[in-house]
């Protein structure tokens, strides 16, 4: 081997090198943000005011369902009601869905302990952000606080993965007669989503444990079939649904989760896999060349002119040769 060519090889091995050891760096600093919960801003807002930003007449065509479930030591039933309705057209909140949430301890009667709810977690998927309150920043999760009923608000609401636990300012506990316990306000955010029948989860303040709860919650997003989905939610969405009404009029179903690569050319959703590992959207293994030549055929390509993504790890820059190479998304 001559000297030019052995300088090549170490050129090259010494910069795989230094790529495996920014990715182990980036994994351990990547560790603790894994299990961080995100805090959604949460404001106070009047009735009916809050209604405008959903339709221009300020008024609301809405939809209640609620459950009941019980506390140990009292007697009478809690609630907790969900209430969903759709932006209306002109509305700030056109074509998004709206939740709001109460629980409800009005009937509920203490016998041997007050119980008490102190939190409630819902599995909610992403969270649509509008100017709830008229002022500063865009919010995410809005209480109203004034023009409703209820008397507890929320001290904070965090989101971890889909999950979302709004934690009541004190919590909402039953009475000493029935009639005489606590509610909450009405609660709410939007989402792009449809509602569907969740199993939402309250904790009681008292001994800790979590009680499940049917509720109202947004169904899927755009990578997973389901209930039809609004054009206007997202813009891979409204793209599909240009190509084929059926997505947002009937029904989202596999045929719609692959013109999300097919039409929008984005490799986000795992239909666009293959038999690959893992998404060609995020770092991980090194991925076995043509893995996805059923699909996108993107794998090939990228380690056509970077080889490091198929025999070592697939790492950021692999993530970025989606675009550069391919001409795809990750959006």
């Amino acid at each position: 081997m001559s000297s030019l060519q052995s300088n090549a090889v170490n050129t090259h091995g010494g910069h795989d090198m230094f790529r495996i050891q920014v990715i182990l760096l980036m994994t351990l600093l990547a560790l603790p943000k894994l299990a961080a919960a995100e805090a959604l801003s949460v404001v106070n807002v009047g009735a009916p005011a809050i209604n405008c930003v959903f339709d221009t007449s300020c008024t609301r065509s809405v939809t209640d369902t609620s459950d009941t479930f019980s506390l140990p030591g009292s007697s009478g039933t809690a609630r907790l009601q969900s209430r969903t309705f759709t932006g209306a057209t002109g509305a700030p909140a056109q074509g998004y869905y709206g939740y709001e949430y109460v629980v409800d301890m009005s009937n509920v009667v203490g016998i041997t302990n007050v119980p008490c709810i102190q939190s409630l977690r819902v599995s909610f998927g992403p969270v649509a952000s509008f100017q709830y309150n008229g002022t500063g920043p865009v919010d995410q999760v809005y209480v109203v606080s004034s023009g409703g009923s209820g008397t507890i608000g929320l001290s904070s609401a965090n989101k971890v993965g889909n999950e979302i636990t709004f934690t009541f300012a004190t919590p909402v506990c039953a009475g000493g007669s029935p009639g005489a316990g606590a509610r909450s306000f009405f609660f709410g955010l939007a989402s792009a989503s449809a509602p569907t029948a969740v199993t939402a989860v309250v904790v009681n303040s008292v001994s800790g444990t979590s009680i499940s709860v049917g509720a109202r919650a947004p169904i899927h997003d755009k990578c997973t079939s389901g209930i039809a989905l609004a054009p206007a939610s997202d813009p891979c969405v409204s793209s599909v649904c240009a190509a084929d009404a059926y997505c947002c009029s009937t029904s989202w179903d596999n045929r719609c989760v692959g013109a999300v690569r097919t039409v929008c050319g984005s490799l986000t959703c795992s239909e666009s896999d293959g038999t690959c590992g893992h998404s060609l959207c995020t770092q991980g293994a090194s991925l076995v060349n043509h893995c996805d030549s059923a699909k996108a055929d993107c794998v090939s390509a990228i380690c056509a002119v970077d080889s490091f993504c198929c025999s070592v790890s697939w790492d950021s820059i692999c993530v970025s040769q989606v675009g550069s190479v391919c001409g795809k998304t990750c959006q």
